[in-house]
């Protein structure tokens, strides 16, 4: 059955990745991003499947946002059956020399990354005729395991606290909303992603290869299919799950 499917972060590394794949699987993508310049080049790219993509540009920092998102999804006539929260902004991990994160910094991480989909999940089950059946949440294994020091040549300056501490929250959002919402029919997972090729120097995807199991950092193509499946009919029994695509890095 073809999907409505609401992306946030649409125009990221992974947000590209997502929104291509399930356009070729013949569902309907509503990409979110702030920029729309990156958004029509995004749907330049992609038009092929052009009568399936849908655009809008908001800034999910803005105040009052899922205000505006709503009224543009029922004026675009739009009703996500699935949403993906993969809104990030490299912006909130900056550190200061020394290596520590300001409150803005902090303040900021944790609202994008667990305030902002609490409240974009609240706003869209309050749609006229709201079809929402199916959320993700994008973690990582930062919100399960601290950074291995054996990896970075300086851990405070290369991996901002924030995000770990961001992405646990998120962690457990998915718990509570799972039992929360779950007398409504809709499922809450999450997905929790290891390293990705592509963002890293030789060296350092090297080091990684050496520490993981798997002997690999993720490539693009590990990516999607198991979002697919949490939002696909064939999960109806998984519920505020966390699903670790990360190669084996977390057993170790």
């Amino acid at each position: 059955m073809k999907r409505s499917i609401l992306i946030t972060g649409a125009t990221g590394k992974l947000g590209k990745v997502f929104v291509k794949y399930f356009l070729e699987k013949g569902d309907e993508v509503i990409a979110l991003s702030r920029n729309y310049k990156k958004l029509k080049f995004l749907q330049k790219t992609l038009d092929l499947y052009m009568d399936n993509l849908k655009l809008i540009d908001i800034d999910l920092m803005d105040k009052n946002f899922n205000i505006k998102l709503v009224d543009k999804l029922e004026k675009m006539k739009l009703s996500p059956t699935c949403l993906v929260n993969n809104a990030r902004s490299l912006k909130n991990l900056e550190l200061d020399k020394s290596g520590l994160s300001s409150e803005l910094s902090l303040m900021n991480e944790f609202k994008l990354g667990v305030i902002v989909p609490y409240q974009l999940i609240n706003s869209l089950l309050e749609l006229k005729n709201t079809s929402l059946k199916k959320i993700v949440n994008v973690s990582s294994i930062y919100g399960m395991v601290a950074p291995n020091k054996n990896l970075y040549n300086t851990t405070t300056l290369e991996t901002p606290i924030q995000y770990g501490l961001s992405k646990a929250a998120l962690i457990h959002l998915t718990k509570e909303l799972a039992v929360r919402l779950s007398n409504e029919n809709i499922q809450v997972n999450c997905v929790a992603y290891g390293g990705v090729r592509g963002r890293v120097d030789e060296n350092f995807e090297k080091k990684y290869s050496m520490l993981c199991p798997s002997g690999r950092m993720l490539c693009e193509d590990d990516l999607p299919s198991p979002l697919d499946l949490l939002l696909s009919d064939n999960s109806h029994g998984i519920n505020g799950h966390v699903l670790v695509v990360d190669g084996g890095w977390t057993i170790w």
